[in-house]
């Protein structure tokens, strides 16, 4: 990293001065608080280049406190003996020429993400490449990815989006395709690919979002695969978001509904989710419900359905002024949840106290 900005520094010596650099450099260390960055821990940051020039590359480290006591009732769960985190990444986003008036933009970003914990370490890897351009009339965004460690439901490593802004002040059009892979919920990449394709208006304030949706989600098998190909599933949404002061919402309902299910009871449905956070002081509360859910609704096997209750109450800011300087993140959790399959239902309570120190 270092190489690479001695070069690209002896490149900008040999230009002419100008009012205004294109170019700059800046390099910080510190250890943080927690108001200054949701990342607590050691971090350290490389930037060279600036947002209006050509190039702008930079590359982070970062080491946040590891999560040692975790436990709870469901299942008498062990601590997770979790030392720390390790992140490093680097991305460079250049500035292309302009199409129509607008330039395109090409971003190239790597992320290593390292867990440190008493019996070895897991390490994860993201690399992706965005393509960009925003004219006037839209913006329009594609991008790929890959990944080591991929998540359920769904593993993307396609993406195309456009954004475009409707007559009315604070209406717009998005709509989005993706292409992905199938990921079980143990994250084991299944035998079958998926194509969705998505469309949602949008309306509000920065403070208070709303979007209506719809979405389709198509499985198919991957080559090769010895299996029956099941239709599209579809899904009908709307979603609010408001922050009031301290009070912040969150809520959604959708109505799914998956053509060739195999159990006609469950082949469509309802979900919904709503949650609400409250600051008092140096105490977080916030409580959620949700019904009928299920990430992975759009496969004719996955039948199963959860309803759940979250209650929290986060305690680090209040545990901070007792310990400044060390960034202790502590709370009480409490989740309810009902699984709903096709033969039985399946009722599990967990009570969860978290925390981690900076160390």
């Amino acid at each position: 990293m270092l190489t690479l900005g001695a070069l690209l520094l002896g490149a900008c010596a040999s230009t002419p001065q100008r009012e205004t650099p294109a170019v700059q450099l800046k390099l910080d260390g510190q250890m943080t608080a927690p108001q200054q960055t949701p990342l607590r821990g050691l971090n350290s940051d490389f930037t060279l280049g600036s947002t209006d020039g050509l190039l702008l590359y930079r590359a982070g480290y970062r080491v946040q406190p590891g999560q040692l006591f975790q436990s709870g009732t469901a299942n008498f769960d062990a601590p997770s003996q979790q030392l720390a985190l390790q992140t490093m990444g680097q991305n460079a986003d250049l500035r292309l020429s302009e199409v129509a008036g607008a330039p395109l933009r090409l971003g190239v970003s790597q992320e290593t993400r390292s867990e440190w914990q008493l019996a070895g370490e897991a390490q994860q890897v993201r690399q992706s490449v965005n393509l960009g351009w925003a004219p006037s009339l839209a913006a329009f965004d594609l991008k790929w990815a890959n990944t080591t460690a991929p998540a359920a439901p769904l593993d993307c490593a396609l993406e195309g989006s456009m954004r475009m802004p409707l007559p009315a002040d604070t209406l717009a059009l998005r709509l989005r395709g993706r292409s992905c892979r199938v990921v079980a919920a143990d994250a084991t990449v299944t035998d079958m690919d998926a194509r969705t394709w998505s469309a949602a208006v949008e309306w509000g304030e920065e403070k208070s979002r709303s979007q209506l949706r719809l979405q389709a989600i198509d499985p198919t098998p991957a080559p090769g695969a010895a299996m029956a190909d099941p239709a599209a599933g579809y899904e009908l949404g709307v979603a609010q978001q408001q922050e009031l002061g301290a009070w912040s919402t969150q809520a959604r309902l959708a109505w799914q509904r998956v053509p060739d299910a195999q159990n006609p009871a469950v082949s469509q449905g309802w979900t919904s989710e709503a949650s609400l956070q409250r600051k008092l002081g140096g105490v977080g509360v916030s409580a959620g419900v949700s019904s009928g859910m299920n990430p992975a609704w759009f496969l004719p096997e996955s039948a199963e359905r959860s309803d759940q209750l979250n209650l929290g109450l986060d305690l680090s800011r209040w545990a901070g002024g007792l310990l400044p300087g060390r960034s202790p993140q502590t709370g009480l959790y409490y989740s309810r949840t009902r699984s709903i399959g096709s033969e039985e239902t399946v009722s599990d309570d967990l009570l969860q106290w978290k925390f981690s120190l900076l160390w």
